[in-house]
């Protein structure tokens, strides 16, 4: 179960620095202050309308996010959506969809399927399982890795079929073992 009521998906430009900035001027208290060291980063504030926020960012996927917990969380997500660059769903699966395999592309491929497991709705949506799909065969096995990590996010029963192939067809070890330990922990969440 979330601990926060909203979670909004920043883009990496500017993400830390918007946020503490939207934070100073509108007077937050700081109750926690990020360790860059840490194994996850977190600055956290108190609002005046009592909305804990926190700044979190990823280590396994890169991707930097704001969760909102409190009563009145829908009115500070709307001020951090004006002074904030956010991900939305379908933008992440646009962004996605466009970019080709190659070297160049990668990084940008692996933020947007992280971008899109962070945004997606909770009901399953085909045209990213099929996107997903598309990634859990790509021959980076870094890319077919983002596919399980990105399942972890967003435990789709489709998307964790692809998890189960990857743990018994792919060809790397580390991608086998990874969705072995996926799967197992998505049982034990069951139980």
């Amino acid at each position: 179960m979330a601990d926060y009521d909203i979670r909004l998906t920043l883009k990496r430009e500017k993400a830390e620095s918007s946020v503490v900035s939207t934070a100073m001027s509108n007077r937050w208290m700081m109750h926690t202050m990020g360790i860059r060291n840490a194994d996850v980063f977190i600055n956290g504030w108190s609002t005046p309308q009592g909305v804990d926020v926190r700044y979190v960012e990823d280590p396994l996927t890169g991707i930097a996010f704001v969760t909102l917990r409190g009563a009145r969380s829908h009115e500070v997500a709307e001020l951090l959506r004006r002074r904030c660059e956010l991900w939305d769903f379908t933008e992440a699966l646009g962004t996605l969809r466009q970019l080709k395999p190659g070297n160049k592309s990668r990084d940008s491929r692996l933020t947007a399927a992280y971008a899109a497991a962070y945004t997606a709705p909770d009901e399953p949506v085909p045209a990213m399982v099929e996107m997903f799909g598309t990634l859990a065969a790509d021959r980076d096995p870094g890319i077919r890795q983002a596919v399980i990590v990105a399942t972890g996010y967003k435990p789709w029963p489709a998307l964790v079929r692809l998890v189960e192939h990857l743990a018994k067809q792919d060809p790397i070890d580390h991608v086998r073992h990874n969705a072995t330990v996926l799967l197992e922990g998505l049982r034990s969440q069951q139980n």
